[in-house]
């Protein structure tokens, strides 16, 4: 391996540590996403191409059927109300900061499907107080989906307002619902448990039964005012449960406005939230296998492994390769072989014909 190319393999491993620790400058940017945010723009078809849905402090689903509270003491036995209405154990009535309507948080998991998401669209939700407003997509593995959100408080002027913003795909959405809903409910033990755990490392966030994680657990952008990021998905969303058939799995776009377990996130703001929402997608002209990336890694493993030893064959080869043509500059006389003597220069004399009067006996003696 030469110089050269030492020099060049150095230079490669070092460009992303060197374009990191740049100046104002960040590998998590939002400049690509923003050249994007532009295009063609359409209606969105309503409960299509995109379905609006919201959750809301005054309405908790869980309460309507697992309310605690509506138990009585019949014949000394305890057991469910079968007269009990299904209403929410805390009842409270929308105020003016909860613009949501009721068909909204009602059908909220409605499962109908949406067609794939090929054309641009923009909409302005308006989000409640301590609520979460949310825009469900089915995205496709064709097109390359670009997201602009813009976050403002409603006829205030609040420089330093902010909110949470997160992607999550069906079954992520769900766990995050059963927190809000917890948190919300006279019954908020799962809430404590949650709000305990804030702290555990994202790594640990798939076994813990009371967590949530955003999709590929990056795309959560809190206490923010404006964001634009961009999605390429490999191939289409869906899994297969050990017992079931296999399940698709939409993407919600969450504007939470509410004070959830995170650290990070921001309060309530106290106001209504308009947030100004653009979906621009753009074709993929060349898409690569999955099973490309684990081919890649596969091979530099294998590279990795094996480089070793073939240095090492070069190396112990290098001293037993003989040439073909002996240079004639002399070689250190041994047993086996006499001295052999170097040409002698045309210009210079014979080494008989040579005279050294200081080896010769002095005439004297």
């Amino acid at each position: 391996m030469t110089r050269k190319v030492v020099i060049f393999m150095i230079l490669i491993f070092m460009v992303p540590m060197l374009i990191t620790n740049a100046p104002n400058y960040s590998l998590v940017t939002n400049a690509s996403a923003a050249d994007a945010c532009n295009g063609d723009i359409e209606p969105p078809l309503w409960n299509q191409t995109v379905a609006r849905s919201a959750l809301v402090p005054h309405y908790n689903y869980y309460d309507m059927y697992w309310g605690f509270g509506d138990y009585d003491d019949d014949d000394d036995k305890m057991g469910r109300s079968h007269e009990s209405k299904q209403y929410p154990a805390e009842a409270r009535e929308p105020t003016e900061l909860n613009p949501e309507e009721g068909w909204m948080y009602q059908n909220w998991d409605s499962g109908s499907q949406l067609q794939p998401l090929t054309s641009n669209h923009h909409t302005t939700m308006l989000v409640g107080n301590d609520s979460i407003g949310a825009l469900r997509v089915n995205l496709s593995a064709q097109h390359r989906t670009t997201v602009c959100i813009s976050l403002q408080s409603l006829n205030e002027t609040d420089n330093d307002y902010s909110a949470d913003v997160y992607l999550m795909t069906t079954s992520e959405y769900e766990r995050y619902t059963e927190l809000y809903y917890s948190y919300h409910s006279q019954n908020s033990f799962y809430w404590d448990i949650a709000e305990s755990l804030s702290e555990i490392s994202p790594e640990w966030r798939s076994m813990d039964f009371t967590g949530w994680r955003t999709y590929r657990d990056a795309h959560q952008y809190e206490s923010v005012n404006q964001i634009n990021f961009a999605l390429n998905l490999d191939g289409p969303e869906s899994y297969t449960p050990i017992f079931g058939s296999e399940q698709w799995q939409n993407f919600y776009i969450v504007i939470d406005t509410w004070d959830n377990n995170h650290d990070s996130d921001s309060p309530a703001p106290g106001v209504v939230t308009a947030a100004d929402v653009t979906i621009i997608t753009t074709e993929r002209s060349f898409i690569l296998p999955n099973y490309t990336v684990a081919l890649v890694f596969l091979l530099m493993m294998i590279g990795v492994a094996i480089f070793p030893f073939i240095l090492n064959a070069r190396y112990m080869k290098s001293g037993l390769e003989q040439p073909e043509t002996m240079p004639n500059n002399g070689l250190v006389p041994s047993l086996e072989r006499p001295a052999e003597l170097p040409p002698m220069n045309p210009n210079e004399p014979d080494i008989e014909e040579k005279s050294y009067p200081e080896l010769e006996p002095s005439r004297d003696t």
